[in-house]
Parts: C-alpha cells; structure tokens; sequence
C-alpha cells in the first residue's frame, strides 16, 4: 500500500494530505486562481482551507516564491476562496 500524497502549505508550512489542501495555480497571465479539480496547466501551490493560512499565503511575496515568478493574488480574497472551496466539497458529495 502506498501513502497519500503530501503537500506543504504556503501559509503554515506544515506537511499535510493533498486532499486536504486548497490548490492554486498560476496562469500564463500571473494571475492565481483556485484550481477546484487539481489538473489545471501550471504551477501549483498548496495552502490549508482556514482564513489564517489563506491570510498569509495571499502576500505576494509568499505566492511569488511558490510561483517562482511575480504573480496577482486573486481578487476575490481568502474568504471567497474558502467559500468556494465549501460549495465544491457539498457538490462532489
């Protein structure tokens, strides 16, 4: 048996679960996004789904050294993103 994939989380740095992380993704424009399935094309960046850690993971200066490159935080703030991130989680049940 293999274990389950572990990513860190740029707002804490704690190691957790894959599943249990928010993934985002950088696109071509710099803009960040949150990637709801986890296949979208670009870098990826974990962080926890808790207002704390969205908090200080959407610095520019955390999310451009994920990146490895300048990017936008999203607009919508970490409050929409875990509000998005709740409606998906009911959906896929």
């Amino acid at each position: 048996m293999t274990a389950a994939p572990q990513r860190t989380c740029i707002g804490c740095r704690e190691v957790r679960p894959k599943a249990a992380l928010v993934r985002l993704v950088r696109g071509a424009d710099g803009r960040v996004r949150v990637d709801d399935g986890g296949r979208a094309e670009g870098r990826g960046a974990y962080v926890c789904p808790d207002s704390g850690c969205l908090g200080k993971a959407l610095h520019a200066g955390r999310l451009g050294h994920a990146f490895k490159r300048p990017c936008e935080p999203p607009a919508s703030g970490a409050a929409a993103i875990l509000n998005g991130r709740v409606v998906n989680d009911k959906a896929r049940r």
